[in-house]
């Protein structure tokens, strides 16, 4: 049963996205795609997937993997995200992570690493708030600034 526990636990967040996204959102009106619709299909791929990861793992007779701790460091960034979110707004927040991954995960220099977020967050300003006008979250510090 270990064997399979993320295999498992990607189904279950699959159909959940999969179902919140045609059941909550929709998927389509006339031409139009709906808010649900990528979720709907991340969600049926993720779930699929995990499904024939599963199978694979039956067919090849896989035994238990140790659990690694550390394999849980882009699950905690992913929530960190979410909770700098509302802080530093989501560029922010992507930019702060980024750094911080950058320099304790990978062990890249505080030189190399904010050289590369520099340049990342330049992109991301440019595609996204230049190019496509996309309004971005701001979060407590842009609002109060």
């Amino acid at each position: 049963m270990t064997t399979y526990i993320i295999e498992i636990i990607g189904i279950v967040a699959g159909l959940f996205f999969c179902i919140m996204g045609v059941a909550k959102y929709g998927l389509w009106e006339e031409i139009t795609i709906l808010g649900g619709f990528l979720p709907a299909v991340c969600g049926a791929a993720t779930a699929l997937l995990s499904a024939l990861m599963i199978r694979a793992k039956i067919k090849r007779g896989d035994k238990a993997e140790s659990f690694d701790i550390k394999s849980l460091i882009p699950v905690g960034a992913m929530i960190l995200i979410l909770l700098c979110n509302y802080l530093v707004g989501l560029m922010g927040a992507c930019l702060v992570i980024s750094l911080l991954w950058l320099r304790f995960v990978e062990k890249i220099s505080w030189i190399k690493s904010i050289l590369i977020c520099a340049v990342f967050f330049a992109f991301m300003y440019a595609i996204f708030r230049v190019w496509l006008s996309v309004p971005l979250p701001t979060g407590l510090l842009g609002q109060l600034l």
